[in-house]
């Protein structure tokens, strides 16, 4: 019976969480980071300011939240993609494909919020940004290795995913004015360009079969 209850407990917070991330992203929307209070956000989730702050610490911990969930569904995604089976070059340049627009698209409705988002979380951000970037790195290592095993990519290029990280972090939210994250067409065209000067750095020549 206590387990039972723990475990009710347990989901009726992940529910109350998931509401509160969904009204924090409404929120600002329609009012920005900084003009949102905790008020409104628990108006708009449908729960009180005490199960708010059992949850989150304060609205800083609930902008930084907002920020690890949405790459938290963009890495579920590339893991989905590293995972799919297709030919290893095809699996890299769709996870930094996704790397790039899965952010972009989750977040273009409060563009104009982000700078003051990134402004209020800042510091605990960066201090979480190694360990979300390190996650990425090596699922990209992952298929990098895979490439190399079957022949696709050149022996000693799994180094290259930590760059690979960096040169596409040039795309990523947070590297954007509001007005290039409203453009995904161009952002897809230069990260096209960009991906397949990556992936060519690493993949193997007929010279070297």
């Amino acid at each position: 019976m206590q387990l039972y209850t723990i475990g009710v407990l347990v989901a009726e917070n992940l529910t109350s969480q998931e509401a509160i991330l969904d009204a924090c992203d409404a929120l600002m929307v329609r009012y920005g980071f900084r003009k949102m209070s905790m008020d409104d956000v628990a108006k708009k989730a449908g729960v009180s300011r005490r199960t708010i702050y059992n949850l989150f610490r304060s609205k800083e911990d609930l902008g930084l939240s907002s920020i690890g969930r949405v790459v938290s569904q963009v890495f579920a995604e590339m893991e989905e993609i590293a995972g799919s089976g297709a030919p290893s070059a095809e699996r890299l340049q769709a996870c930094l494909h996704q790397r790039v627009l899965g952010r972009l698209r989750r977040v273009r409705d409060y563009a104009s919020s982000l700078d003051e988002l990134f402004e209020a979380v800042r510091p605990a951000y960066l201090a979480r940004r190694r360990e979300m970037f390190e996650r990425e790195s090596a699922l990209l290592r992952r298929i990098l290795a895979e490439g190399i095993e079957s022949g696709e990519f050149r022996p000693g290029t799994t180094g290259f995913a930590d760059s690979m990280i960096l040169a596409t972090n040039a795309f990523i939210p947070y590297s954007l004015s509001p007005a290039e994250l409203g453009d995904e067409i161009e952002v897809v065209a230069r990260l096209d360009r960009m991906t397949e000067l990556l992936i060519s750095s690493v993949a193997k020549t007929a010279s070297e079969d």
